[in-house]
């Protein structure tokens, strides 16, 4: 693994605001650092097997290389703390909001969750899924969800869980991005063009926002939420609260990983442009371009608030 240091760690840690992005590059089989500010790069970090799904903690970067079946956790400077090979075909992943284990998708059999323990990755346990689990997201009080790309479904897992089984909820089609937000999940359907409203505590659908074409990815700043189209090369705003659209912002081609900084900064990576775009969520306009390196995916949550060097 080799670190192309841009920037020394200290300029970051120095910085109040330096919240810290860390971009998947799946053709190239790379991360960047950036700093979410000013899209300026801090360093590169080779990282071979096609990385594409992400998790960013405070004190760790957890990355899926899906080619190798890898699970990489690093610490924020770039440098590996541990890995974890699967047998299966693990996707994507999020830090439990509880309890700060790993959840990670698997498409292995008729799908699983698998629960790892960090910083040394020990399986802590295995749930069922269903067909072809993709995106999953956690919250503070630790509930879990996972889309369930093949059989339309969102899966709801109570905190603390390590081998229950879900509570499914039926959504559009092909769901693919998951977020939580204030006990909703927000589930993208990419070949229904809409996103699945649900209330976690009632396990049941509250709404359909449709979206632009393929939507991918969700977050949330300042009462609006964010959903990026792929096909569109744009984001759908809408109101957290109406829950209806009130917007659009024109991105470069094909936007997939969306996240937010803790000054309400929205980021977006965008795959076939090979660029990160920083956008004010009020203006509604660009901050920020940056160039990375080909085929940045960024598929999660991967900004910190409070880097730890």
């Amino acid at each position: 693994m080799l670190l192309r240091a841009a920037l020394f760690w200290g300029v970051l840690a120095g910085s109040a605001q330096a919240d810290l992005a860390v971009i998947t590059s799946q053709a190239a089989g790379r991360l960047t650092f950036l700093q979410t500010a000013d899209g300026s790069l801090l360093r590169e970090v080779d990282l071979p097997g096609q990385p594409a799904a992400i998790a960013v903690s405070a004190a760790h970067v957890a990355v899926i290389a899906v080619g190798s079946r890898t699970l990489h956790l690093l610490d924020p400077a770039g440098r590996e703390v541990a890995r974890h090979v699967f047998s299966g075909a693990p996707f994507a992943l999020a830090f439990d909001g509880q309890s700060g284990d790993l959840l990670v998708t698997d498409a292995i059999g008729a799908g699983a969750v698998h629960r790892l323990s960090v910083p040394d990755l020990k399986p802590l346990g295995q749930m069922s899924a269903a067909a072809n689990p993709t995106g999953i997201d956690s919250d503070a009080a630790g509930w879990f969800v996972v889309a369930a790309r093949d059989a339309d479904l969102a899966l709801i897992y109570p905190p603390g869980c390590r081998s229950c089984s879900p509570r499914s909820v039926r959504v559009g089609h092909h769901p693919f991005g998951v977020t939580l937000h204030e006990g909703r999940a927000y589930v993208s359907n990419v070949l229904s063009d809409d996103l699945s409203v649900i209330d976690l505590q009632k396990g049941t659908e509250i709404a359909r926002i449709p979206t632009g074409a393929r939507p991918y990815a969700t977050t949330f700043s300042g009462g609006r939420g964010f959903v990026s189209n792929q096909y569109d090369a744009s984001l759908t705003v809408f109101d957290a609260a109406g829950l209806k659209v009130i917007g659009e912002i024109e991105t470069a081609d094909y936007p997939e990983g969306l996240s937010t900084d803790s000054e309400g900064r929205v980021v977006v990576a965008a795959w076939f442009s090979d660029l990160v775009q920083i956008f004010d969520p009020k203006s509604l306009q660009m901050i920020s371009e940056s160039p990375v390196a080909e085929g940045p995916r960024a598929f999660g949550r991967f900004i910190t608030l409070n880097p730890v060097p």
